[in-house]
């Protein structure tokens, strides 16, 4: 992902900057606290690091959004 916020500085879009992102159906962390299960610290720890890398994702997304942004606003819409 550094790579492509380098890419992207330099004024370079990769070749799939405008597909739609369709997010995968994943469990949010309600719908797995209200299956009342019993859970070991493994499976625990499992679905704390796929909470962070989700979150981690969704401020990726916003970086980008944030620099299409100001793109638009101060670089192609002046042209």
């Amino acid at each position: 992902m550094d790579n492509e916020r380098w890419l992207f500085e330099k004024g370079c879009f990769l070749g799939c900057w405008n597909d739609d992102i369709v997010p995968q159906k994943k469990e949010t962390p309600v719908e797995s606290v209200s299956k009342l299960q019993d859970k070991d610290l493994n499976t625990l720890l499992s679905e704390l690091e796929d909470i962070k890398q989700h979150i981690k994702d969704v401020k990726e997304r916003q970086w980008q959004l944030a620099k299409l942004i100001e793109y638009h606003n101060h670089g192609f819409a002046q042209s």
